[in-house]
């Protein structure tokens, strides 16, 4: 290709000769930008090309020579482009993404399981943990290496099983009261209707004793006051106050963040675009800095209430609370811990950032799309709620509702079609050889059984894929059907794709598995076993279309209503007693 043809065809220029010195000066800057900008293409495309260690993969077709393949991501929901040429190319493959930079992608449960267990390998890309250091700091989830360990080391006694349990009444606590909310939404008429809703019911969805219901507000608002309190010993009472800062503050982050836009795509590849002031980042850091604002008040707060009662210092095996903020201060403030296994200010601040997040919207998005299935297939729906009552206790124990078998099912198999988060990015620290499981045919024609990745090579760790591997799941991994998790027979135990929990990726798996996934399941099952024993949940009678929007978390959003932000409308009933 010529420079000319690079360029897409440049008018014919006077030469230098024939012009004033200016134009001659301004001609030859615009050949030079030519040649630079030609000897670019060179490098990230036949250069690039020529030297990819993984070149031999096959992949879709590139649709642009700068975006690469990225304006499909953009046109579609979260990881349907990769799970349609999973069936093209096979679970391994790769494709292009902006500037003509090369990314590798599988599915393949054996790689997977490699890459989740070599975790010092394979961390996050530095622009991902800047984007995620940005909101949350440099806490557990973004945090490497030895700080990793440390970190989690000091906030697992916080997630244990006892733990759990001891924060049971708190889950059961605020349950009742959002049962309780939902009830005085849906009986008193003259309630402001934008308390239930973003957007006004149309009369089609105005059915006496029913109330089209934002769940995904009201569960958002749930979850917050439970970690507020299990975490950090602090009601936030967003279920409440309609008007609660923290709670909005994350709405707009989120909304802001689901916002696909090709200055979002820049930042988060080139750093240097971060720099731009646009509307969606200055809304991000507003509402970082108001999460940063309300974290730092509850560490003053909980360092006052210890300095008061321990005057002279205190040491690591001191009983000052069994919250997370608790253990958080002691890992700060205890006199005989060295200084290798303190938390500085900032971590500490950056762990009750990270919990306020991670602690109630990975939960609240997970009991979104539980609620939103159940309403799609009824007849689940009322077998789980046949199953919940026949439990007589209204707060039963953990173990009571682990031994639910039904209900353990269909938590699985939303959140193996609806992981809250869709996937999560890697990067190789070294030049590395990944096994398959499933060998993917090359270019060449031959099979491949194993892939070479150089250093700093990028790669997907598809959740959302890998929980719908037919391989694993079988011809109907597509589909909802929580039996699959009843058979004693069930193909997902034949392959494992390496994840802590349910061989699923939904948590992830190897050292880096969700510390709080035993917190968030307990949690599910308690809000889930409170609300479907009081109401019926059923789609609005205007089939409204539900759009899945991911950014930190994947979200809803009804098309056609797009001004109005996530949301989750159901309808709402109470059920007869």
């Amino acid at each position: 290709m010529s420079v000319k043809e690079f360029l897409g065809g440049l008018p014919l220029l006077p030469s230098p000769a024939e012009s004033s010195p200016k134009i001659g000066y301004a001609i030859y800057a615009l050949e030079a930008i030519s040649i630079v900008l030609f000897a670019v293409y060179l490098y990230m495309w036949p250069y690039k090309e020529y030297t990819l260690s993984y070149r031999n993969l096959r992949g879709p077709k590139v649709e642009h020579w700068f975006w690469g393949n990225v304006r499909t991501f953009i046109k579609s929901e979260p990881m349907v482009p990769h799970g349609n040429w999973i069936k093209e190319f096979g679970p391994t493959f790769r494709y292009r993404v902006i500037a003509g930079m090369p990314r590798f992608f599988t599915a393949d449960p054996l790689a997977i399981s490699y890459i989740l267990n070599h975790s010092e390998t394979f961390p996050k890309p530095p622009q991902t943990r800047k984007a995620m250091s940005d909101m949350l700091g440099n806490g557990v989830l973004v945090a490497e290496g030895n700080d990793h360990k440390r970190q989690r080391k000091l906030l697992n006694p916080s997630f244990s099983s006892l733990a759990i349990k001891g924060m049971l009444p708190i889950f059961y606590e605020k349950s009742f009261e959002l049962k309780e909310k939902f009830i005085s939404l849906i009986e008193n008429n003259e309630e402001n209707e934008i308390e239930c809703s973003p957007t006004p019911p149309i009369e089609i969805d105005i059915i006496k004793g029913s109330k089209k219901i934002d769940i995904m507000s009201w569960l958002g608002k749930t979850t917050l006051d439970i970690i507020g309190l299990a975490g950090f010993s602090y009601n936030f009472n967003a279920i409440q106050d309609p008007n609660n800062e923290l709670a909005e503050a994350y709405r707009k982050m989120f909304s802001a963040g689901m916002e696909v836009t090709v200055g979002a795509i820049l930042q988060a590849i080139f750093p240097i675009f971060q720099l731009i002031p646009t509307e969606r980042m200055r809304t991000v850091r507003a509402s970082t800095k108001k999460t940063q604002e309300i974290g730092q008040k509850l560490i003053d707060e909980k360092k006052r209430v210890i300095a008061a009662a321990h005057q002279d210092g205190f040491q690591k095996q001191a009983d000052i609370g069994n919250d997370l903020l608790s253990h958080l201060i002691k890992a700060n403030m205890a006199s005989d811990l060295r200084p290798d296994q303190k938390l500085s200010d900032a971590e500490v601040l950056a762990q009750i950032t990270t919990f306020m997040l991670a602690g109630n919207e990975t939960s609240s998005t997970a009991l979104t799309w539980i609620l939103y299935s159940l309403s799609q297939h009824p007849e689940a729906q009322k077998r789980l709620r046949e199953e919940a009552m026949e439990v007589s206790d209204e707060r039963p124990s953990l173990e009571t509702l682990n031994s639910l078998p039904y209900m353990e099912a269909v938590i699985k198999e939303v959140l193996r079609l609806c992981a809250p988060a869709p996937a999560t990015m890697r990067q190789a620290m070294e030049n590395t050889v990944i096994p398959l499981s499933t060998p993917v045919k090359g270019r060449d024609g031959k099979m491949i059984e194993s892939v070479n990745l150089p250093k700093g090579a990028m790669m997907m760790i598809p959740i959302l894929n890998v929980n719908k591997l037919e391989q694993v799941w079988g011809p109907d991994a597509d589909q909802f059907n929580p039996d699959r998790f009843l058979k004693s027979d069930s193909s997902s135990n034949d392959i494992s794709v390496g994840g802590v929990w349910g061989n699923l990726l939904t948590f992830l798996g190897g050292t880096r598995n969700c510390i709080g996934y035993k917190f968030a399941l307990a949690e599910i099952k308690v809000i889930l076993f409170v609300l479907i024993r009081s109401f019926e949940f059923q789609e609005l009678p205007s089939k409204p279309i539900i759009e899945r929007k991911a950014s930190v978390v994947m979200r809803s959003r009804v098309v056609g209503e797009e001004k109005a932000g996530l949301q989750m409308p159901l309808l709402v009933r109470p059920l007869s007693t």
